[in-house]
């Protein structure tokens, strides 16, 4: 009888918790333009949330993991990193959803970074080249542009000014 009520014991706080369970480690948030929608990576896709709260709504699901979601200026386009294919690449798609474009195609590491603010260009770190590197591509997908020729270019973090002029990193 004892071993009855402590199994059931058991059964019924693991059922608790799950029940009461909240979401912990969610990363990258990215807010749109007019900060009411939050964007974030979690458990391998990216979901948007109103700013306010309440329940996030999955918009990816690929194969691989995505991570770094990032919104435009003009708040169109969400552009994002997977590793759908092994290795991750620059990916755009419609921020309320829709067909979702592969931008890059290289056996480096491609992670999104942030957008210009023409809502056209997109800045992106790589491991091309045996070394960490900036790079820019468009939303049509046109062959990536180094931005720096110095080898010595450890960037993470890029950010344009709004009027275009300079590149600063974190």
């Amino acid at each position: 009888m004892k071993k009855t009520i402590i199994s059931l014991l058991t059964a019924f706080s693991i059922i608790g918790i799950s029940a009461q369970e909240k979401s912990y480690f969610l990363s990258s948030p990215s807010l749109s333009p007019d900060g009411k929608t939050a964007y974030f990576s979690y458990d391998g896709d990216i979901w948007k949330v109103d700013s306010n709260g309440g329940n996030a709504s999955r918009i990816t699901a690929l194969d691989g993991e995505e991570i770094n979601p990032r919104l435009s200026p003009d708040g169109k386009w969400l552009a994002f990193s997977s590793n759908q294919y092994g290795n991750y690449d620059v990916y755009v798609m419609p921020a309320e959803g829709g067909t979702i474009k592969q931008l890059t195609f290289h056996t480096g590491r491609d992670e999104m970074e942030s957008w210009a603010w023409d809502s056209k260009t997109i800045y992106f770190t790589s491991s091309r080249n045996n070394n960490f590197g900036s790079f820019k591509t468009t939303i049509e997908g046109k062959t990536p542009q180094k931005l720096f020729s110095n080898y010595f270019n450890n960037t993470n973090g890029l950010v344009e000014t709004p009027a275009g002029e300079y590149l600063f990193t974190s």
